[in-house]
C-alpha cells in the first residue's frame, strides 16, 4: 500500500470514482482528470469501470484489484452493473451530485483519513429508485444551485462547491420515509433476501420500472404523466407498485384485468394504450428489450383471455385463437343478428342484466360457450318458424303453447343453459305426428277445418285438440291440400254434442221480460235491488257463466207480489184510480220499483 492509499481509506459502499477524486483533491488537484493523467489512467475509465483503467489505480495504490472491486460500476451501451444487478441509464442519477447532507457532516466528524476529504459517495444514491438515507431517514437531496457538468463524476470536487455554505447545505436536509421498492432494490444491492422472488427473475431495472409505472396507474390513473410528480409522489407510487406486485405474476396478472374494465366505459376501444397506458407504451413502443418479455406475455394472455380478440388481430404478435367472444364479433363469425343474439343470451342466463345494456361489442361470452350457444341456438325455431312448421291459423300456435302442448323454451343438450321462446323442431315433429295418429277417416267433404270447427260448435280450440288427442272423435280425417293443423278436418256437430255444456232449468235474463207482466226498465230493477234472486250458471250452447233467475223463485215472486199496472189490466180501469180506491181502503205499496208500485198480492186481492 502506497503512501497515497494511507492518505484517505477506500469505505464499504465507496464508488471507485469517488475515492479517486477525493485522492486528487487531497493532493492539490483542481480535478481528478489531471490526477489520473498524471498517474497513467482515465478517471472516465473508473467512472464506467473500464478494466484496463481499473488495474492501473489498483496499482498505483498498490492495493488489490479485489479492494477495489466493489466500488466500480461497470457502464456499457447505458447499462451499469454493479454488485452483480443492472441498471438503465435512466434509473441511475451520475451526472450530479446526489446525497444525504446529514451523512457527508457524519463522515467529516466520524471517519478516519485527511479532514476535509473524509465525505465520499455512496454507490446506492446514484441509484433512481433509492430515495431515502436509512440512517437518518431523509430524502437525498442534489444540492440548490449545484451544476456537475465542468466537473462530471468528480465527486470531491462537486461537493466543495455545494458545502461552501455549510448551514445552507445542511438546511436542504427533510425527513422522507423509506418506501418498499427502495428496501427491495438494496436487499438485491447487497445480496441479501428480497420479498419477492417473482421479481428476482427480472433484471433489477425491468423490476423498478414495473413497480414505478404499476404504482403511478393504481394512484393516478393508467394515463399518467411522470413528469408531473414529485419526489414524494414516485416514492408513493413506488412503494404501490411493489406491494401489489410482490406476491407474483398472479397479483399483476389481477392487476391487469381491473384494468381491462376500462374496456366497458364509453368510447373505449381494445388497445394496449387505452387499457393499460403508459405500461403498454413502455413495453410496446420504449423498448424492445428481451427483459420485459415475460411481462409482455401475461399481458398478451389477459387480454386475450378477458377481452375479445380473435385471428386476424395483434396483441404483442399475432392472435392465433378466440378465446372472448363479443356479440358482436359472434354475429359476424356465425351470421345471426346480434340483437337476436344479445336477447337469447340474456334469456338463456348467459349474460346479466346489466351486461345487456351494454353495445355488441362489449357483451362478452367465453368463445366456446359462445360456439355451442349458437350452434343450439340455431336447431331451435322462433315462433314465425315454429307457427309455420304446423301450419297453425290465428291464435292456435299461441294457445298449444299456452296449453302446454307446445313448449315454449328449449334446453341444449347438456341442460347447461335453455332458449327463452325457441321451440325444438323435434317437439314439432312430435305433435304433427300425434296429430296424424288421430286420423280416423277419409276426407268426404263433409268435415271442417278446426278454424271454423271451433266457431260452428261454440267452443275453444284447446277442447278440440283435447278430444283429437283423446281419441274422443269418431270422423277426424286430413285434407290432401294441406299440411298440419291447416289440414286437419273433424265433424262440427260430433264436436257441437261433445263439447256442450249441461242443460238445465234456469229462465235468462233477456227471457224474464216475456213471462213478467212488466217493461224490461221495471225488470231490471227488480234484478237489481234483489227483489227477484239471481244465480250464475253456465249457458249449455255457449257454455258461457251468465245471470239466470230460478223459475221456483220467479213463481215466488209472481205469488208474493203483483203491480200496480197489473192491477189496472186486470181490471181494466186506470192506474191512478186504482191506486185511490187502494189508498181509500188503507192497502199501500210495498216497494216501488222503476216507478211502479207493488203491492203484496193477497192484500190486493181482498181490497179489490
Amino acid at each position: 500500500m502506497t503512501r497515497l492509499a494511507e492518505l484517505l481509506p477506500f469505505n464499504a459502499g465507496e464508488t471507485i470514482a469517488s475515492y479517486c477524486s477525493r485522492l486528487a483533491v487531497a493532493c492539490g488537484y483542481r480535478h481528478s482528470r489531471s490526477f489520473a493523467n498524471d498517474l497513467g489512467f482515465r478517471f472516465q475509465g473508473l467512472v464506467v469501470g473500464n478494466y484496463t483503467d481499473v488495474k492501473q489505480f489498483a496499482s498505483v495504490l498498490d492495493v488489490p484489484e479485489s479492494k477495489l472491486s466493489p466500488g466500480v460500476i461497470v457502464t456499457e451501451n447505458r447499462t451499469s452493473t454493479f454488485s452483480g444487478q443492472k441498471l438503465t441509464r435512466a434509473l441511475m442519477e451520475r451526472y450530479r451530485l446526489r446525497l444525504c447532507p446529514l451523512c457527508i457532516r457524519d463522515d467529516e466528524r466520524n471517519l478516519e483519513g485527511r479532514k476535509g476529504f473524509r465525505a465520499y459517495g455512496r454507490t446506492e444514491w446514484l441509484v433512481s429508485p433509492i430515495r431515502t438515507c436509512e440512517t437518518h431517514g431523509t430524502k437525498l437531496i442534489t444540492p440548490i444551485g449545484e451544476d456537475a457538468r465542468q466537473y462530471m463524476h468528480d465527486f470531491a470536487v462537486n461537493l466543495a462547491i455545494a458545502a461552501a455554505n455549510v448551514e445552507e447545505f445542511l438546511s436542504q436536509a427533510e425527513p422522507m420515509d423509506t418506501d418498499s421498492l427502495q428496501s427491495y432494490v438494496q436487499a438485491r444491492l447487497r445480496g441479501m433476501p428480497t420479498a419477492s422472488p417473482w421479481l428476482d427473475t427480472m433484471p433489477l431495472y425491468t423490476a423498478v420500472r414495473l413497480c414505478e409505472i404499476v404504482g403511478a396507474a393504481e394512484r393516478h390513473g393508467v394515463r399518467f404523466k411522470p413528469k408531473t410528480l414529485s419526489d414524494q409522489e414516485l416514492s408513493a407510487a413506488a412503494h404501490t407498485g411493489f406491494n401489489i406486485l410482490s406476491g407474483g405474476a398472479d397479483e399483476f396478472r389481477d392487476w391487469l384485468v381491473g384494468k381491462t374494465e376500462g374496456f366497458y366505459r364509453k368510447n373505449s376501444d381494445l388497445g394496449g394504450r387505452f387499457l393499460f397506458g403508459r405500461l403498454y407504451e413502455k413495453v410496446a413502443y420504449e423498448t424492445d428489450d428481451s427483459a420485459y418479455d415475460p411481462i409482455r406475455h401475461i399481458m398478451r394472455e389477459v387480454v386475450i383471455n378477458t377481452l375479445p380478440l380473435g385471428p386476424g388481430e395483434e396483441f404483442f404478435g399475432p392472435v392465433t385463437e378466440r378465446r372472448i367472444h363479443s356479440v358482436h364479433s359472434a354475429s359476424r363469425e356465425y351470421g345471426i343478428h346480434p340483437a337476436r343474439l344479445a336477447k337469447l343470451l340474456a334469456a338463456a342466463g348467459l349474460i346479466t342484466v346489466e351486461a345487456s345494456k351494454f353495445t355488441f361489442e362489449k357483451i362478452l361470452v367465453a368463445a366456446d360457450t359462445m360456439e355451442r350457444f349458437v350452434a343450439e341456438a340455431k336447431k331451435g325455431l322462433n315462433a314465425t318458424e315454429a307457427k309455420a312448421a304446423l301450419n297453425a291459423k290465428g291464435t292456435q300456435f299461441e294457445q298449444l303453447v299456452k296449453l302446454g302442448y307446445i313448449k315454449a323454451d328449449v334446453e341444449d343438450e347438456t341442460g347447461v343453459f335453455s332458449f327463452i321462446n325457441r321451440f325444438s323442431p323435434s317437439e314439432i315433429e312430435e305433435f304433427l305426428r300425434k296429430l296424424k295418429g288421430a286420423v280416423t277417416c277419409k276426407d268426404d267433404g263433409s268435415l271442417v277445418d278446426l278454424q271454423q270447427t271451433r266457431k260452428r260448435a261454440i267452443c275453444s280450440f284447446g277442447e278440440v285438440v283435447e278430444l283429437l288427442f283423446g281419441g274422443k272423435l269418431s270422423r277426424v280425417a286430413v285434407a290432401s291440400c294441406e299440411y298440419g293443423l291447416g289440414a286437419t278436418r273433424v265433424d262440427v256437430d260430433e264436436v257441437r254434442d261433445l263439447t256442450a255444456g249441461a242443460s238445465h232449468d234456469g229462465i235468462p235474463i233477456h227471457h224474464l221480460v216475456k213471462l213478467m207482466p212488466s217493461s224490461s226498465k221495471i225488470t231490471r230493477v227488480l234484478l237489481a235491488e234483489k227483489r227477484i234472486p239471481t244465480v250464475r250458471l253456465r249457458n249449455p250452447v255457449t257454455r258461457n257463466l251468465q245471470d239466470y233467475v230460478a223459475p221456483k223463485d220467479l213463481a215466488a215472486f209472481m205469488r208474493e207480489f203483483v203491480s200496480l199496472g197489473s192491477l189496472a189490466t186486470q181490471a181494466e180501469r186506470r192506474t191512478w184510480t186504482v191506486k185511490k180506491e187502494l189508498h181509500d181502503r188503507g192497502v199501500m205499496p210495498i216497494f216501488v220499483a222503476g216507478g211502479m208500485p207493488f203491492y203484496r198480492r193477497s192484500e190486493a186481492e181482498i181490497a179489490d
